[in-house]
């Protein structure tokens, strides 16, 4: 009788672990679907490769292009040395899939979203499967999964791991969690920090007070501070070791560059990057204001909602389930309060926010869910009568957010964190094509290679002439001399390359100050400089000048 038990038991769990990994499956498939035909349309896939994606598929292409030479060790510390070895590994998955097209790394992020769902599958497993499958098609409908797969760089993917790493401390208590699952916890919190390198100060420091936050909550439950004081210790130890050390292995080997990066920027380069926006507006950023509204939409309002509602529930049903919810607040607020008092500010920063919000949605809609049922416990509802309330409950969510996914996934147009007009897409293809088979047919004067400078990232950005040159293995060294505060500066930088790239004064939210006009000018009157092409498209003018005609 107790193996036919085990065995139905078995049977039924693995039934609802596929149908759940099925769901998982097919979400991710219409999202990544519906995503990559906007980004075809009117995003990223419309034009040659730019920006910041552009970077981890040069560096993928010149890991691939090394890697015959190497040995796997050698291959893998130099992959440990990139800007992102995350989103490096994702591009040479994605050529690798998908040769001679740069659908590949895009596609591949659909793993990340699917990791994502299996992840909050692993959040609710306790919970029933109508609510689970609510869960999964509401988070789905959150845009800022849609941008995951829509672009090619770590911030996203490092803000939905973050925020799984972030409630798998704060959901429940640490103090008497084992140390296996301490040390796994700190493991896996620093694979997400290590995502995205540039930002593991603050990824450190969010996880690190978010666990000091529930491991503080803990001992108050326990009977004080004092009373547990040692042992408390020795689980943070537990958590932080494996922590630090899983953070330095990956890390470590670019550790020098990846601070040099941060103080350049952050420092360095800082007024190039600050808005100048009031304290008050930079606070509201990502929350009500346009990052914000662009990555949460109407998700901001429903997931404050579910915050307040668990709040009052647990306030009503004791004091264990109320410092469950103040902790889980605690969090979202570091995570929100990290980014928005930052000087420098993009929709990117505001991931780590983003990811934890998502989660946090779902652990409060799920707890709402449990309070309920005790409360309806304590009203003395009979067993039938509250098992039919929370199942018409649990259908009438999963019909909401089924109505949602129809209406704003599968038909509904979907939103891109990089979108661009008909007319940015013709000068960004015309011009990246026109300059990049001038520089084919251009030889050096001198053996060696051909350097190119610019003066702007649109429109044609660097990396992407970069890109093709290493595709090619032709040997050009690209030169951005975007990051001058001056005219004067900027043009004397420029006449240090072969090759001069110019762009017209445009208004853009890009780095660099609007000195185009200026350029071209100088390098019209400069008798040393010859012009050997001009582009005019109606936003932007773009000339090539060659130095020592």
């Amino acid at each position: 009788m107790g193996t036919e038990t085990r065995a139905r038991t078995d049977w039924s769990a693995w039934r609802r672990i596929s149908g759940l990994v099925l769901l998982a499956s097919g979400i991710t498939a219409i999202v990544a679907s519906r995503s990559l035909e906007a980004s075809r349309l009117h995003g990223r896939l419309s034009v040659p490769p730019l920006y910041d994606d552009v970077s981890y598929f040069l560096d993928a292409i010149r890991w691939m292009n090394a890697v015959g030479d190497q040995g796997i060790a050698a291959g893998v510390w130099n992959l440990l040395h990139d800007h992102a070895p995350f989103s490096t590994m994702v591009a040479i998955t994605g050529f690798a899939l998908f040769p001679g097209s740069f659908i590949g790394p895009y596609l591949v992020h659909a793993v990340v979203v699917f990791a994502f769902l299996l992840g909050i599958v692993w959040l609710a497993w306790r919970r029933p499967v109508l609510e689970i499958a609510a869960c999964l098609i509401a988070v789905s409908c959150v845009p800022v999964l849609w941008h995951t797969v829509t672009e090619a760089r770590p911030d996203l993917p490092s803000g939905l791991f973050i925020g799984l790493a972030a409630a798998a401390i704060v959901r429940r208590g640490v103090l008497d969690r084992g140390a296996h699952a301490l040390a796994g916890l700190g493991v896996a919190c620093a694979l997400a920090v290590s995502i995205k390198p540039t930002a593991f100060f603050a990824t450190l420091a969010f996880l690190g007070s978010s666990f000091a936050i529930r491991l503080f909550v803990d001992c108050l439950e326990t009977g004080g501070l004092r009373h547990s004081i040692r042992k408390a210790l020795g689980v943070l130890l537990r958590f932080v070791l494996p922590l630090l050390a899983t953070t330095a292995l990956l890390i470590g080997p670019a550790l020098v560059e990846t601070v040099t990066y941060i103080l350049h920027v952050f420092i360095g380069q800082r007024d190039l990057w600050t808005t100048g926006e009031s304290f008050l507006a930079g606070l509201l950023r990502f929350s009500i204001g346009g990052e914000g509204q662009f990555g949460l939409h109407y998700w901001l309002a429903i997931g404050t909602g579910l915050m307040l509602l668990r709040l009052v529930l647990a306030a009503i049903c004791g004091r264990a389930a109320l410092r469950d919810a103040v902790v889980l607040l605690a969090s979202v607020l570091i995570a929100y309060a990290i980014p928005s008092v930052a000087a420098i500010k993009t929709y990117y920063f505001g991931a780590i926010f983003y990811g934890l919000f998502v989660v946090a949605m779902v652990l409060n809609g799920c707890a709402s869910l449990e309070l309920i049922e005790e409360l309806l416990v304590r009203c003395g509802f009979r067993n039938d009568v509250r098992r039919t309330l929370l199942t018409a409950g649990r259908v009438l969510a999963l019909a909401f957010v089924l109505q949602l996914f129809l209406r704003h996934v599968v038909i509904g147009q979907i939103s891109i964190a990089t979108p661009l007009s008909a007319q940015q897409q013709e000068s960004i293809r015309l011009a990246t094509g026109r300059l990049w088979s001038l520089l084919r047919e251009i030889k050096p004067e001198t053996p060696g290679p051909l350097h190119v400078g610019f003066s702007s990232p649109y429109p044609v950005t660097s990396a992407a002439i970069q890109l093709y040159a290493a595709q090619a293995k032709m040997n050009l060294v690209v030169r951005d001399e975007l990051y001058f505060r001056s005219a004067q500066e900027t043009g004397d930088a420029l006449l240090q390359s072969n090759i001069l790239v110019v762009s017209s004064s445009i208004q853009h939210t890009l780095v660099g100050p609007r000195v185009g006009d200026d350029l071209i000018a100088r390098m019209d009157a400069d008798k040393g400089v010859c012009l050997l092409d001009s582009m005019s498209f109606p936003d932007v003018t773009l000339r090539v000048y060659r130095r020592g005609c």
